[in-house]
């Protein structure tokens, strides 16, 4: 599936754009200063819990949330099928 498709499926699913997602983390505190300062456990438990979405969907999204804050934790890997599949720094 392509990163663009994942991030429909998590709209359809959560009523949440990809935007909406980075401005609620931001509120919430997990990033400041443009950083992700919330461990991946935090995150995942904030979008399964508060948000809904499922195992799969919640990754994804921390994996948007890395690539958006250009997270160091992301794999040069998950940075190529990112971009070559729809990802677009100004999302």
């Amino acid at each position: 599936m392509s990163f663009k498709a994942y991030i429909q499926n998590v709209q359809v699913k959560s009523g949440k754009t990809a935007e909406d997602f980075f401005r609620i983390a931001t509120e919430k505190g997990f990033i400041v200063d443009g950083k992700i300062v919330a461990s991946h456990k935090q995150l995942l438990e904030w979008l399964k819990s508060d948000i809904g979405l499922g195992h799969v969907h919640a990754n994804f999204i921390i994996a948007y949330l890395r690539l958006r804050t250009h997270d160091p934790k992301v794999s040069e890997q998950m940075k190529k099928w990112a971009y070559e599949t729809g990802y677009q720094d100004s999302e």
